[in-house]
């Protein structure tokens, strides 16, 4: 009896091959992960109302950039306070979704 096994690639670039879910492709790290990135995709299309200023956001580097984006238009008063505070808030839930998949892989 062949159990099928996890094709998605590691940080070396080989093959997981850990047992995958029943009824899925991957096995639960990796869906885990999957879950993370969407959950990230869903709060960076939530975060695109303060316009074309803000970065597209894939990486920490770009969050940062968001960040200083939001902290100026606080400065400046072009936002209100509730508002950033709530994209302050999504910003930092997008920097711990983006932080974990890199540290599970690590160890």
């Amino acid at each position: 009896m062949s159990v099928p096994l996890c094709n998605y690639p590691k940080l070396d670039g080989t093959p997981c091959g850990s047992p995958t879910l029943r009824g899925k492709k991957r096995c639960y790290y990796h869906l885990r992960d999957h879950k993370r990135h969407e959950y990230a995709s869903k709060i960076l299309l939530e975060l695109d109302v303060l316009g074309p200023r803000l970065p597209k956001m894939r990486t920490l580097d770009d969050v940062q950039a968001a960040l200083q984006e939001i902290l100026a238009a606080i400065a400046e008063n072009r936002i209100d306070l509730n508002r950033a505070g709530t994209h302050l808030f999504a910003l930092q839930n997008v920097a711990a979704a983006l932080r974990k998949p890199r540290e599970a892989a690590r160890s």
